[in-house]
């Protein structure tokens, strides 16, 4: 394997890059004009949810738009992946859903109702109801855009921003799917699972998030570029990622596993061995693989390696990817 060619197409893929703008927008709006959120505002930039102390729990809001071109070539997947991206974003932050609302802009009766179809087939599939939202229906574009609210506890809660070096990095991911048709890079497991092997794995997760450090879902950005978010967020931290150890399926070749969107997958900072056992073991019997696959260093890159070679992916002491320490 040409490490340093890998390198290359992790740093330039379109699902990192489309992540820079973030920057541009949270400078617009969490500048000192606004000033900083305090009380009861725990977390919020740069998490997969804003994390709100509201008493005896903790409220998880986050929000998703779909991708136009997703949306152009299949609207029924868009309208299910609306549901599932938000219930990940929940998920990573060690909680556990409770509705969707979502902003449908369109004009095309037919795309509308693929797109509801999707929505709804979700929404049952994961036990999170759309509860409402609002509609556009003179725009000359179609966008479904969705806000889910979630909850959590002290216990369970878990930031990106958190990581610290020699922590250990564990990738929890179910291989149980496919490349979804359409979009050979998400990776599909759950359109083929019923509501309650879903509702196990989302249980599981819940249980395994006393046990991680810090977390976020893998997203777009795939695997290395999800970590690399994590590691920003957590003031700029760099990675040593042991590819050999990545759990991947079968027929599915390395690079294109790095870039893939999975339906359920999660990459974890962990203290240790022991606590990486403990998630194997609160995930086990759920249908999900956690494995260590790396560690966390100090010095802001982040590197792959294959035991003998290694190879820079991104220098976070140099570069941003949305601008968030």
């Amino acid at each position: 394997m040409d490490l340093e060619r890998l390198a290359r197409e992790l740093r330039s893929f379109e699902g990192v890059t489309r992540k820079r703008p973030i920057r541009t927008v949270l400078r617009g709006l969490l500048s000192e004009a606004v000033g900083p959120l305090e009380g009861e505002v725990i977390a919020d930039a740069g998490e997969d949810a804003a994390a709100v102390d509201v008493g005896d729990r903790i409220a998880l809001l986050a929000a998703d738009g779909i991708w136009g071109r997703l949306i152009e070539r299949d609207p029924w997947w868009a309208g299910y992946c609306s549901v599932l991206v938000n219930v990940n974003d929940v998920l990573a932050m060690g909680g556990l859903p409770v509705g969707i609302v979502n902003v449908l802009s369109t004009s095309d009766p037919d795309e509308c109702r693929e797109i509801l179809r999707g929505m709804r087939e979700a929404a049952r599939k994961f036990s999170t109801p759309v509860l409402g939202g609002h509609t556009h229906p003179d725009t000359p574009y179609t966008a479904v855009d969705a806000a889910i609210l979630g909850f959590t506890d002290e216990d369970h809660l878990v930031l990106s921003s958190t990581a610290e070096p020699g922590d250990l990095i564990v990738f929890a991911i179910d291989l149980d799917g496919r490349p979804y048709p359409e979009f050979p890079l998400n990776w599909d497991t759950t359109t083929g699972k019923d509501e309650e092997e879903l509702r196990r794995q989302m249980r599981a997760v819940h249980r395994a998030s006393r046990h991680v450090k810090a977390g976020k879902d893998v997203s777009n950005p795939g695997l290395v570029g999800t970590l690399a978010m994590m590691l920003e967020a957590s003031g700029g931290l760099g990675a040593e990622v042991h590819l050999p150890d990545v759990p991947r399926p079968e027929g599915v070749d390395l690079p294109t596993w790095l870039k893939m969107y999975p339906g359920m997958g999660f990459v974890y900072a962990v203290d240790g061995e022991r606590e990486a056992r403990r998630i194997g073991r609160e995930l086990s019997g759920s249908g999900l693989t956690a494995r260590v696959i790396g560690e966390i260093t100090d010095d802001g890159i982040v590197r792959i390696t294959d035991g003998e070679r290694e190879a820079r992916v991104f220098d976070l002491r140099s570069e941003e990817i949305i601008g968030v320490r």
